[in-house]
């Protein structure tokens, strides 16, 4: 398929309700193309109920199979030992590389240390850290001076500040209680959703922001540790807002 007809089908699927991650895995394009051939095109209140429902939806496998499967696959899994040490430092290592504690969904192999600890908290302890609750608990500074209230925020900020574009932090959602990570201009935030898919009630603020900035007017950004990690799209996604 020729670039342009890529785009082009970028466009209609895009206005038919997928979302970025669904056009670029249909295309076999970046994050940051699918971000940037369909600029502009929001979704429907409709299209955004649709993209939830799809975000939330159960595997259709049974317990009894699932643990099936798990039986099956047992002796073809951690074919390689690791000691208690090495799949720590994987969890040390990690911070080095991020500066932040991994979160148990970003470990595909994290039910070992689940059988090798007892839990993924008691392997963070072990690796000597807090655990994950305590997540964004200390604060980074930007380079522009905003307190961040974790690394990955800080990183966001200064890749607006570098590419010169205006922004505050912790603006209300309108007279409500709720706050959004950035604002830029007067009609869009941004937000960055770390523990997304991990508590129950943070993905329930997630759903109420998007209602409140779909009520009030304003343009969202939603950023995820995938975003970030292990490489960013992040000029891709904010790319348009230069001024």
């Amino acid at each position: 398929m020729r670039p342009r007809e890529e785009r082009t089908r970028a466009i209609h699927l895009r206005q038919s309700g997928q979302t970025h991650r669904e056009i670029a895995r249909t295309l076999h394009i970046s994050l940051s193309t699918a971000h940037l051939w369909t600029k502009g095109i929001g979704l429907t209140a409709a299209q955004k109920e649709s993209v939830e429902a799809r975000r939330n939806k159960r595997s259709p496998i049974g317990n009894s199979e699932r643990e099936s499967i798990k039986i099956r696959l047992r002796p073809h899994q951690f074919v390689k030992k690791y000691t208690d040490e090495e799949l720590l430092d994987e969890i040390r290592d990690f911070y080095q590389r991020t500066g932040r504690i991994p979160l148990k969904n970003e470990f595909n192999a994290w039910d070992i240390y689940q059988a090798r600890f007892g839990s993924w908290n008691n392997a963070i302890k072990k690796a000597g850290f807090e655990t994950n609750p305590v997540l964004f608990a200390r604060k980074f500074t930007a380079a522009d001076g905003h307190v961040c209230d974790s690394f990955s925020e800080k990183i966001i900020d200064d890749l607006l500040s570098r590419e010169g574009i205006a922004h505050e932090r912790h603006t209300r959602y309108g007279k409500t209680r709720f706050t959004a990570d950035f604002k830029i201009g007067s009609d869009t935030l941004i937000e960055f959703f770390g523990l997304a898919g991990a508590k129950r009630a943070y993905d329930l603020n997630i759903r109420k922001k998007r209602e409140l900035a779909e009520k009030l007017g304003f343009k969202l950004i939603e950023i995820y540790p995938g975003d970030l990690y292990p490489e960013s799209v992040l000029e891709g996604l904010l790319g348009s807002l230069r001024p």
